[in-house]
């Protein structure tokens, strides 16, 4: 397995892109920071599972994990985006799951960069 801290580089990175994409389409159109916000939504979705994976006496696999994280933050993104207006169908879909991917394949490295540290 590569280096700890390349792996969690790479996580931040795959964290990082959904909030990019949100800024290059605030940008481009310059108003539209919908995707922004679908991106917090969905963070936030892995951030709830991931503390509350940490209150488990038995830690998570890390497949457990991202499964969680990416079923929860697209859920959370899909209605992020209901709630700001857009209409359920497969694009919002296709966003929420790709945000969601990000943060689920974010914390599985995470927690594979934790797991080989130790």
């Amino acid at each position: 397995m590569p280096n700890a801290a390349v792996v969690k580089a790479l996580s931040a990175v795959l964290a990082a892109a959904p909030f990019a994409f949100g800024l290059i389409r605030a940008i481009r159109t310059g108003t539209d920071v919908r995707y922004v916000w679908v991106a917090l939504a969905a963070m936030a979705g892995g951030m709830i599972v991931t503390g509350a994976a940490r209150g488990f006496r038995r830690p998570l696999h890390p497949a457990g994990l991202a499964a969680a994280v990416f079923v929860v933050s697209t859920a959370l993104a899909v209605i992020a985006a209901l709630v700001l207006g857009t209409t359920l169908g497969p694009g919002i879909l296709i966003v929420a799951a790709s945000f969601a991917a990000c943060f689920a394949a974010a914390s599985f490295l995470v927690l594979l960069a934790r797991r080989a540290h130790r």
